[in-house]
Order: C-alpha cells, then sequence, then structure tokens
C-alpha cells in the first residue's frame, strides 16, 4: 500500500468543494463499480466506489472506511496505488477527487463477482475494461479522466533509436514482435519518421503508440497515417518546462510526459487543467546503462516525487516488469524500459 499522508485541504477554494476518495478496483482486466441512486447528485450513473472525506483524514483513511461502508470489503492489506487527483466543477457543485488503484484479490473476485447489491442497496458488478471505458457518457463527466487512465497499459515498451541498428528493417524486425496489442513508445529521434511509423502500423494494426511531439508534428495530417493507433504523444523534460502547448494542435490525444524532479511534476499538474495528460514518466528509478552519470531516485525519493503527481506516474530507468510489484508499491501504476520489455 502507498503511503496516505497526503494532506487534504478541504477549503480549496471559494466554491463549495467536496473532497471525495475514490476505489478504482480491478482483477485482471475487470472493474468493480457501482450505480448511484436516482436521488443522489448524478444519480442514475455508473461510478466508482468512493465518498467523502472527512476533516480528519486522509484519503486512504478515508478510502478504506468508506469502501467498508459501502461492501463490506476490508482493504487495508490490498495493494492501494494513487492514480490521480481531479478537480470538477459540475456548476451546482464541486468535487476533487482522490482516486486510488486497488487491486484485489483472489478471494475478494471470488467473493463479490456474483454480488448484485451492495450494503447500502445500490446495484454493483464487474465490468470488463473496454466496456468500461467505452460507456463515458455513462459516469459522471468527473470521471472522465479516470476512463481515460484505465487504458495504460501495465507495461510500455520504449524503442531503441534508429541508430541502434543497421537500417530501418532490423528496426521494425525488433518491434514488429511484440506481444499483442502492446504499448510502444517510438523513440526515433536520429531521422524523419513519417515511412518508419507508416510501415510499422501497417504491419501491427494492433500496437498503440506512443510518439514525439516531434512525429506527431510531422505527421498529424498525413492522410496515409491511421492515427487511431496513436494513443499519446511524450513530451520530453526539455518540451515540457519550456514550451507553450496552447500554441500546438495537439486534437484529443493525451500527453505522457517525462518528469525527473518536482520542478516538472509542478508543471505537469498545471498542464493537466488544461489538456488531458495520461501519465509521468518518473526517472530514473535505478541506474541505467543509457544515462550511466545521471543520479537515480531510488524507491523512496521516487514515491515522495509519485505522491505529488495529479496524474498516473510509470517508474521508469532501469527497470524490468518484474519490478511491477515494487512499481505498485512505491506510488506507480505501471513500468517502461527499453531492453527488459521486448
Amino acid at each position: 500500500m502507498t503511503n496516505g499522508n497526503f494532506k487534504v485541504n478541504l477549503d480549496l477554494d471559494s466554491k463549495k468543494t467536496t473532497h471525495v476518495a475514490v476505489a478504482v478496483f480491478r482483477y485482471g482486466d475487470e472493474f468493480l463499480l457501482a450505480r448511484r441512486h436516482t436521488h443522489q447528485h448524478q444519480g442514475g450513473k455508473l461510478e466508482f466506489v468512493g465518498g467523502k472525506i472527512e476533516q480528519s483524514e486522509s484519503p486512504i483513511s478515508a478510502l478504506i472506511r468508506e469502501v467498508d461502508e459501502e461492501l463490506g470489503l476490508d482493504i487495508n492489506d490490498n495493494i492501494i496505488t494513487k492514480m490521480g487527483r481531479i478537480w470538477h466543477d459540475y456548476g451546482d457543485k464541486a468535487v476533487y477527487l482522490h482516486v486510488h488503484q486497488v487491486l484485489l484479490t483472489d478471494g475478494q473476485y471470488v467473493d463479490f463477482r456474483d454480488r448484485k447489491i451492495g450494503c447500502d442497496g445500490q446495484e454493483i458488478g464487474f465490468f470488463k475494461k473496454d466496456v468500461v471505458v467505452g460507456q463515458k457518457e455513462n459516469f459522471p463527466a468527473a470521471n472522465a479522466a479516470i476512463l481515460a487512465w484505465l487504458t495504460l497499459p501495465d507495461t510500455i515498451t520504449i524503442s531503441h533509436e534508429l541508430r541502434y541498428f543497421n537500417n530501418k528493417t532490423d528496426w521494425l524486425d525488433c518491434y514488429k514482435n511484440l506481444p499483442k496489442n502492446s504499448t510502444l513508445l517510438v523513440r526515433t529521434k536520429d531521422t524523419v519518421n513519417e515511412d518508419l511509423l507508416r510501415s510499422l502500423m501497417a504491419l501491427r494494426t494492433d500496437l498503440r503508440l506512443v510518439i514525439s511531439l516531434e512525429d506527431w508534428l510531422k505527421i498529424k495530417d498525413n492522410q496515409g497515417i491511421d492515427l487511431d493507433q496513436i494513443v499519446a504523444i511524450r513530451l520530453t523534460h526539455h518540451e515540457l518546462m519550456n514550451i507553450d502547448l496552447s500554441e500546438l494542435n495537439l486534437a484529443h490525444l493525451p500527453i505522457i510526459a517525462s518528469c525527473h524532479d518536482l520542478d516538472s511534476l509542478t508543471k505537469v499538474n498545471e498542464l493537466a487543467k488544461s489538456h488531458p495528460v495520461m501519465a509521468v514518466l518518473l526517472s530514473p528509478v535505478k541506474p541505467t546503462a543509457t544515462h550511466p552519470d545521471a543520479p537515480a531516485l531510488g524507491w523512496k525519493v521516487f514515491e515522495e516525487l509519485a505522491e505529488v503527481s495529479d496524474v498516473p506516474v510509470i517508474g521508469l530507468g532501469g527497470l524490468s516488469p518484474d519490478d511491477l510489484p515494487d512499481a505498485h508499491d512505491h506510488g506507480a501504476v505501471a513500468v517502461a524500459g527499453i531492453r527488459e520489455f521486448l
């Protein structure tokens, strides 16, 4: 469980704002949801289980209490990872959601998979991920960012630069064999990449691609490229800190930003108020072969920085897919890398 010591400012702004602890219950690719009573605000909508944070509570302590009250489920020993924080103004009221992923155990899933009613008489049930993310209109508007966050995979493969290979064919041969529906962050910054991207997307229509801002600006008007395969634009640390994104046409695409410190995370939090941000790549967790002289954060500092982020955090730097449990324990929802992720 990640630490729950984040201090909630219950007087966030002049408008009455309700702070809410939200549990994104996950078991594999299934999510446990509830339906709001018709007499409630946003009545009849699907929702992630949770409730109001009281003055004396941290978000996680409120989450544990609310889940026990609403479902009769004890999550004290579950893996709980902060996903992010969302402020939303409905006009008649404002909410500030403190969103956490809760991984259900095998036993909890067996206990709840056939239950239809929660402790408050609300409808509950499990839904497949593709069903959940495709029902944006059936959730309160404040949940839109959560649905986007659910599309994040547990692992992201980052490509080698082209100069690592003898030619473009060798590069394509390497990445065309990724597992089905993999997410690939394409890093080929030493050449113009339109033809290369088109070739990869033609070979693997199932791949979910994260591309650089530079590549996006080159291909966004190219009619020969299926832009639906591009799920996010990656900003480097330098781009994040120096570019005015309001001047760019990023369409609907969310951003994944590279962060190394408190200043960059603060910048992302500001950016997330005006543009969809899917996640941050926080690095380096451990020493890396590509940047051997860069000081590693280590898991302790990583966790402290991850707590600052208002969007999901992906661990990067010297990691492998086997590090995912440690990443969850220290505030990351996913891990990414190059060599160990092929």
